[in-house]
């Protein structure tokens, strides 16, 4: 109304709780309630992880034909949806004008989480590895009698040097980090969000995958489970629960289990396997 008048300044903002505060003047947009959720969240998967080393592998583990071919079903439908919210992250990293750190952050763990899942999936279902591996078990290396010594100098063998043929897929059985990251990743996120440092709608695909998961994973435990951690752990630890399939589906190929010699073939994989976990399998088709 005059001129002359200036309007007060508006107040302070209230100052933030404690654990809004920064971490550190060096990291101004980390908070200290998500710094110390990422070091509770980093401590239980290192709990997860030194689990699952401490404690061997089954020594005899049932495997459920039917239970096994509604996994390979609905994997179809897990890697469907996969693939569909691959673009996502990357279309809203590539449209935001004014991209904050803490989107940028969010988006990119789960574009990391669903390319991991994709190739978590497309490893634990495909047979063509484990093939390979029994091949070289049963004709090369002679079920696993013959060493890299007994062999001509020309054919080096991976992991025949001494205990007979061996492949890196059985060294994964027990759990592997780099697959284990496509279900961290989401949850990650997950947790983020209920949290309250993203929302809910920023990470609908980590909630829609963490579902999809433990669907998933339900299932594969019906059909077979060769770790003795229990439930809690391979939920945690995907490749555990998941890579066995990749040895359980050639029992399903007519290929691999002949049409005149089928129990013999059988018995031969189930050898195999034997060898390669230490997991004898008791098959109910």
């Amino acid at each position: 109304m005059f001129p002359f008048f200036k309007p007060p300044p508006p107040p302070p903002p209230p100052p933030l709780p404690w654990w809004g505060e920064p971490v550190t003047p060096l990291l101004p947009n980390l908070s200290v309630l998500e710094a110390s959720l990422f070091v509770i969240f980093m401590s239980f998967l290192m709990f997860v992880r030194i689990y699952g080393e401490t404690h061997e592998m089954k020594k005899k583990a049932d495997l459920h034909m039917g239970a096994l071919n509604r996994v390979n079903v609905f994997k179809e439908c897990f890697l469907g949806y996969v693939n569909a919210g691959m673009l996502e992250p990357i279309i809203a990293i590539a449209s935001d004008d004014v991209l904050s750190a803490r989107a940028l952050v969010i988006n990119m763990c789960q574009l990391i989480g669903l390319f991991s899942w994709l190739y978590l999936l497309s490893d634990a279902f495909d047979i063509t590895d484990t093939q390979q591996g029994f091949i070289y078990w049963d004709r090369v290396c002679e079920q696993g009698t013959k060493t890299s010594k007994d062999l001509p100098e020309w054919l080096i063998v991976k992991k025949a040097e001494s205990k007979g043929y061996r492949t890196d897929d059985a060294v994964a059985l027990r759990g592997s980090i780099l697959r284990d990251v496509a279900l961290w990743f989401m949850l990650a996120c997950s947790m983020s969000a209920f949290f309250g440092v993203t929302t809910h709608r920023d990470v609908i695909h980590s909630h829609a995958v963490v579902i999809l998961w433990a669907l998933l994973h339900h299932q594969s435990r019906l059909a077979t489970a060769w770790r003795g951690t229990g439930y809690f752990h391979t939920f945690f630890s995907p490749s555990a629960a998941l890579l066995p399939l990749e040895y359980c589906f050639n029992l399903t190929d007519q290929e691999m289990i002949g049409d005149e010699d089928g129990v013999g073939d059988l018995d031969k994989w189930r050898q195999y396997i034997i060898s390669e976990s230490g997991v004898e399998l008791i098959i109910h088709a």
